[in-house]
């Protein structure tokens, strides 16, 4: 059986279940395929002389595939995923590393930008939060959701540049919340779904409250922790504003160590540069400012 599914913008046809992905149908040919299946003699080539119990990342012109130990194998392409799970693997851990790495990988190949954070929109205005991890990304995202904004994304956030305005894909109606947060408000972590990810986190599967169809972006905020005594936040301006973009694509560091940017790939993101408002808050670490950054974007938000 074959699933439809419409992810960070795509048309999506998968052989693999993706219960958090956003369910719809599609007349026409998707734009990427997820299988299941052995990886091809080019992506085995890639693996040779590695041992199952050993990740992996390896590149050739135009494929990307990975090996997460007790997962699976992942063989990526600019429209399809195959996937090649290892035997007992956990399939939220499949859907994991193939919603993330895989697509992220994907994204890539397809010069389409993707960035490292959490988006949510208000009055059809699209606001990204990236940053350091760790600086609070979540948190920041989820206090502007208790605003009222709508959610668009957590973790990885797609975007387009055809039209006029760089423009917000929804990725998929799950929003990730880090122990603390999700014990403050309420929620019984026993009901929550644990994500093994090397992170104490836990998501939530949310039932109303999104856009499918994603909002224009806006706003670019990026989070950065630092030793000073008190919250710093200034608009990026300049060249600058493309050296933030660039270091906070999502699998960007893979992909761009192999292939460099792609020139198609820098103009997306100089178009971003041209037309977003950005803006860097660095807050002091192990100190409680949420309430200060919500005020500044809130009071950037209202201008």
């Amino acid at each position: 059986m074959n699933y439809k599914y419409f992810l960070y913008g795509l048309n999506v046809e998968s052989e693999i279940q993706i219960e958090e992905a956003y369910e719809r149908e599609f007349p026409d040919k998707s734009d990427v395929r997820i299988v299941i299946g052995d990886m091809p003699k080019e992506a085995l080539d890639l693996f040779e002389d590695k041992s199952e119990d050993e990740p992996f990342v390896a590149f050739s012109k135009d494929t990307m595939v990975y090996r997460i130990p007790g997962v699976g194998d992942y063989w990526v392409t600019k429209d399809s995923i195959t996937v090649a799970p290892s035997r007992g693997a956990d399939h939220q851990q499949i859907r994991s590393f193939l919603l993330g790495s895989g697509f992220g990988y994907c994204m890539l190949l397809r010069k389409q930008v993707l960035l490292h954070g959490g988006a949510v929109a208000k009055d059809g205005k699209g606001v990204i939060v990236t940053g350091e991890s760790g600086a609070g990304k979540s948190t920041v995202t989820d206090a502007l959701l208790e605003k009222g904004f709508l959610f668009i994304a957590d973790d990885v956030c797609s975007i387009s540049v055809e039209g006029e305005r760089p423009h917000i894909n929804m990725a998929y109606p799950q929003q990730k919340l880090c122990r603390d947060a999700a014990a403050k408000k309420g929620y019984d972590l026993s009901e929550l779904i644990y994500i093994n990810e090397d992170r104490d986190k836990y998501a939530l599967r949310l039932k109303d409250g999104f856009l499918p169809e994603g909002a224009d972006f806006h706003y670019l905020f990026e989070i950065m922790l630092s030793n000073e005594e008190d919250l710093s936040f200034r608009e990026i301006t300049g060249h600058e504003k493309l050296m933030l973009i660039l270091r906070n694509i999502y699998r960007g560091e893979d992909g761009f160590k192999f292939w460099g940017v792609p020139p198609e790939y820098m103009q997306s993101c100089l178009k971003i540069a041209a037309i977003v408002q950005i803006y860097q808050i660095t807050r002091p670490k192990g100190k409680d400012t949420l309430g200060e950054v919500i005020r500044h974007i809130s009071t950037i938000f209202g201008k």
